[in-house]
C-alpha cells in the first residue's frame, strides 16, 4: 500500500513537472509570473487554432530577440495563458500556419516598425529645412515576480483576406507552390525600384489548389506565386513577372479578395562560359542574368557558374531578353551576350516556347595598358620608381586609379574598355609633371583608347623641368604704427590652363625664392601671398589682381630669372565679434572682406577673444593712377548657430587712414524642440537647431506618406527657443 502511494505521488510530481515545462521556457528560472488574456477576431478568421500568442524579451533599440521566450495556443473561447520569467516583454498574436502576420499588443492594426518622419519646412516654398526620423515601438509589458498579469488582450477586427485557386494552363489544380503576400510601400526615390516590400504572410494550396491568406492588416499588398520547381514561371498579380509591375491589392476592413492564378512552365537557358583568348579555359563564379528588353528588370539569375563554366537559368516567361554575365569575382570583364559592353549594343532575343536554349559566353580580360617612360630629348628610358601615373575617365575626368612604375620603369595595369587620360607625376625628379602627351591640363590631354582583351602600348615622353626664380622685397611699413616685423613669404606659380595644380616656394632669409618642376607653358602667373603681414599680396608685375597679371613663359630645362617683387604696405581692418544676448566673444567666426571693385575676397577668423584683423588691404592709392577701393564686410556664419550679418555701409580708406574698426553683435539662430509621444506612450525627444528665421510648418509624415500637421505658419525669430510637445 505504501509502495502504491509513493508511485502515485511520484506520478503527480512528474506530471506537474511536464505541465510546468510546457509553458515555462526555463524550468530553472525562479522568478515566474503568469500572463493571460483574450483574443477577439472578426468573422472572416477561419480557424483560431492557427494562431498563437508569443512573448519576446524586450531589448532597447533592438526591440526584441529573434526567438520568443514562450508561446501558447488559443482556446476555443479565445482565452490563453502562459508563464514567463520576471522581465519586460513585447507580446504578439501570430498566425503560425501562414508565417504571419504578427499583431503587436496595443499596435494590432499596424506593423511593428512604425516609422515617422518629422519635417520642418518653409511655409511658403515647402522646402524641407530639416527632418528627423522616429520609430514607435510596440507596447512593452513588465511581468512581475510570482505575480499574475491578466488582460493582455488582442482585438483583431480591421483585417482582410486574399483567397483563390492556383491552376495550370490546362485548368488542373497546382499544389506545389507558395503564395506570398508582401506589405508594400511606394518609394519616394525609385532609384532602387518602384516598391519597398516586406513579407507579411504566405500560404500553400490544398489538394484542389485552393489557398487562403487571412488576417492581413489594412494596407497595400503585392501577391506572388513561387512554384517549388524552378522550371515554372514566378508570377505576381496581375500577370506580372516583376514586383515593380505587380498590381497592388488594397486591403480594407472586412474585405475579401478572390485572386486566381495560373502557373505555367517557363524556358530554361543553359550555357558555358569560356575565355575568348583561350577557349580551353573554363570560367567559374560568373552569374548570368536575364533582363527584359522593355524595362531592363532582372527576371531571373543563374547560380554562379561551376568549375566547368556551366550556368542555368530556369523558369523564364515568353518575353524578349538580354543576357548579362557578371564576372566581378573573376579576372575577366563583365559583358552582355555576344561580348558586348553596352546594353544598347547587346544582342536581344525572344523566348517563344518552353524549349531549352543554349547561350554560351566568351569573356575577355580587361584591356592592358603598357606604357614606357622616356626622355623626350634623347629618347632614353627613364627608370625612376618615384614616378607614377594618375588615370582619369576621359568623359567626365573622374579619377580611376594610380599606377606606379615597376622595376623596369614600365606602367602596367588592367583597365576596362573605355577612353582614359593619363597624368604623369614626377615630383622629386628632374622632370616636369605633365599630361599625356605633353599637355598642361586634363581638357587638352590626349585620349588613351583601351579595348577589352587587347594591349594598348603608349610612350610617355618627359622633358626636363623649367624654373622661375627671383627676389621679394618690400617697403618699410613702420609708418603704419600697428605692425612691424620681418616675414617669409609664399610665392605661388600656376598655369592659366591648369590653375588647380600650383607650385609653391618660401622665400629665404634674404627674400630669394626658386620654383622648379614647371612644364613648358607661356601662360604662367606668379603671385606673392602676404597673409597676416602688413604688405599687400601681389601678382607679377606690380598688380593686385590676376586679371591684370603678366603672363610668363617657361621653357623646358631653363630657369626664368629676375621675377622680382617690391611689396607695398596695405591697410588694416579689425574688430570684435560678440554674442548679442550676453555680449560674450565669439571665437572661430569667419569674417569676409570683399573688394567691390575687383571682387577679391580677404578672409580671417576671430580668436578666443572674438577679435579679428585683416592686414595688407590695398586702398587704391598705391596705384600710379589712384582710385579708392570700396569694401563690404560680412560674417560667414555657415555651420554656426548665429544669424549672418553684413556691415551696413561700404568702407573705403582716406589717404591718411591706415586702419578701420568694424564690430559685430550676432543674434542666435532660433531652435525648436520638444517631446513626441507614440501611441504606445513611448517618447522621443526632437530638436531642430540653427534655423534661419522665417515662417515654417512642423509636420509628421507616416509610412503611407500621409501628412499630419503639427504647427502651421510658425514664425521663428532670432534668439528664440520654442518648445512644442505633441502626441501621435
Amino acid at each position: 500500500m505504501k509502495k502504491s502511494k509513493a508511485i502515485n505521488y511520484l506520478t503527480i510530481i512528474v506530471c506537474c513537472f511536464f505541465a510546468s515545462c510546457s509553458q515555462d521556457p526555463s524550468s530553472s528560472e525562479n522568478h515566474i509570473g503568469e500572463v493571460s488574456g483574450m483574443v477577439s477576431f472578426s468573422n472572416n478568421v477561419s480557424d483560431i487554432n492557427e494562431f498563437e500568442v508569443r512573448a519576446y524579451s524586450y531589448v532597447p533599440q533592438k526591440w526584441k530577440d529573434n526567438n520568443p521566450v514562450n508561446a501558447t495556443t488559443i482556446s476555443s473561447d479565445g482565452s490563453y495563458a502562459m508563464k514567463l520569467p520576471q522581465g519586460n516583454y513585447i507580446f504578439t498574436l501570430y498566425n503560425a500556419k501562414q508565417n504571419g502576420p504578427s499583431f503587436y499588443y496595443q499596435f494590432q492594426h499596424q506593423f511593428p516598425c512604425k516609422t515617422y518622419e518629422l519635417r520642418l519646412q518653409n511655409h511658403k516654398s515647402e522646402h524641407v529645412f530639416a527632418n528627423q526620423y522616429l520609430y514607435c515601438e510596440p507596447e512593452t509589458i513588465s511581468v512581475p515576480e510570482n505575480g499574475y498579469l491578466p488582460g493582455i488582450n488582442f482585438d483583431i477586427q480591421k483585417i482582410g483576406t486574399i483567397s483563390g485557386q492556383i491552376s495550370q494552363t490546362d485548368g488542373t489544380p497546382f499544389t506545389q507552390v507558395t503564395i506570398k503576400a508582401f506589405d508594400c510601400k511606394i518609394r519616394d526615390d525609385q532609384t532602387y525600384g518602384k516598391y519597398d516590400i516586406s513579407l507579411s504572410a504566405q500560404s500553400r494550396p490544398d489538394a484542389d489548389g485552393h489557398y487562403t491568406i487571412c488576417c492581413l492588416p489594412e494596407g497595400n499588398y503585392i501577391l506572388k506565386a513561387e512554384a517549388d520547381q524552378p522550371q515554372y514561371v514566378t508570377i505576381y498579380y496581375d500577370n506580372a513577372y516583376f514586383k515593380d509591375q505587380a498590381k497592388l491589392l488594397e486591403i480594407k476592413s472586412g474585405n475579401n479578395w478572390n485572386i486566381n492564378l495560373t502557373i505555367q512552365p517557363g524556358t530554361t537557358i543553359r550555357g558555358q562560359i569560356k575565355s575568348e583568348e583561350n577557349p580551353d579555359e573554363l570560367i567559374k563564379n560568373v552569374v548570368v542574368s536575364a533582363l527584359t528588353t522593355s524595362t531592363n528588370y532582372v527576371i531571373k539569375n543563374s547560380a554562379p557558374s561551376d568549375v566547368n563554366g556551366l550556368y542555368t537559368i530556369y523558369g523564364l516567361p515568353k518575353l524578349r531578353y538580354i543576357l548579362k554575365a557578371n564576372a566581378d569575382h573573376t579576372d575577366y570583364q563583365s559583358c552582355y551576350y555576344h561580348t558586348k559592353y553596352s546594353i544598347n549594343d547587346a544582342n536581344a532575343f525572344s523566348v517563344n516556347s518552353t524549349d531549352t536554349l543554349i547561350k554560351d559566353f566568351d569573356l575577355q580580360k580587361p584591356g592592358l595598358l603598357l606604357a614606357t617612360i622616356v626622355d623626350d630629348e634623347d629618347n632614353t628610358d627613364i627608370i625612376n620608381k618615384q614616378i607614377y601615373v594618375n588615370i582619369y575617365e576621359a568623359s567626365d575626368f573622374d579619377f580611376v586609379k594610380k599606377i606606379y612604375c615597376d622595376n623596369n620603369g614600365v606602367i602596367r595595369d588592367y583597365l576596362k574598355g573605355g577612353e582614359y587620360i593619363a597624368e604623369i607625376i614626377t615630383d622629386g625628379t628632374p622632370y616636369a609633371s605633365i599630361f599625356h602627351s605633353n599637355e598642361i591640363s586634363l581638357q587638352n590631354a590626349d585620349i588613351i583608347y583601351i579595348k577589352n582583351g587587347e594591349e594598348e602600348r603608349v610612350t610617355f615622353k618627359l622633358q626636363k623641368e623649367g624654373s622661375i626664380k627671383g627676389h621679394v622685397g618690400g617697403q618699410d611699413c613702420n609708418n603704419t604704427d600697428y605692425y612691424n616685423d620681418l616675414h617669409s613669404y609664399t610665392v605661388v606659380v600656376y598655369s592659366k590652363k591648369n590653375p588647380l595644380r600650383m607650385y609653391k616656394a618660401i622665400t629665404d632669409g634674404y627674400g630669394n625664392y626658386e620654383i622648379d618642376g614647371l612644364p613648358a607653358d607661356n601662360e604662367y602667373v606668379v603671385r606673392v601671398q602676404t597673409d597676416r603681414t602688413p604688405h599687400i599680396s601681389e601678382y607679377y608685375n606690380q598688380t593686385y589682381f590676376k586679371q591684370t597679371a603678366n603672363d610668363i613663359q617657361v621653357e623646358y630645362g631653363k630657369t626664368i630669372p629676375e621675377i622680382d617683387f617690391d611689396l607695398e604696405c596695405g591697410r588694416r581692418i579689425y574688430g570684435k565679434v560678440t554674442n548679442d544676448t550676453d555680449n560674450t566673444p565669439i571665437p572661430g567666426m569667419t569674417i569676409n572682406i570683399t573688394n567691390l571693385n575687383k571682387n577679391e575676397v580677404y578672409a580671417t577668423t576671430t580668436d578666443n577673444n572674438g577679435m579679428y584683423e585683416i592686414l595688407g588691404i590695398p586702398s587704391g592709392y598705391e596705384q600710379s593712377i589712384s582710385s579708392a577701393y570700396e569694401y563690404s564686410i560680412q560674417t560667414n556664419t555657415a555651420n554656426t548657430s548665429f544669424v549672418k550679418v553684413d556691415h551696413n555701409n561700404t568702407i573705403y580708406f582716406e589717404r591718411s587712414t591706415y586702419q578701420r574698426e568694424v564690430n559685430f553683435r550676432l543674434e542666435l539662430l532660433p531652435t525648436i524642440s520638444g517631446v513626441i509621444t507614440c501611441p504606445s506612450r513611448q517618447q522621443f525627444q526632437y530638436s531642430f537647431e540653427n534655423i534661419i528665421p522665417g515662417n515654417y510648418d512642423l509636420i509628421i509624415i507616416d509610412e503611407k506618406d500621409n501628412e499630419i500637421p503639427i504647427v502651421e505658419n510658425y514664425e521663428l525669430q532670432a534668439n528664440q527657443n520654442k518648445i512644442e510637445d505633441f502626441d501621435l
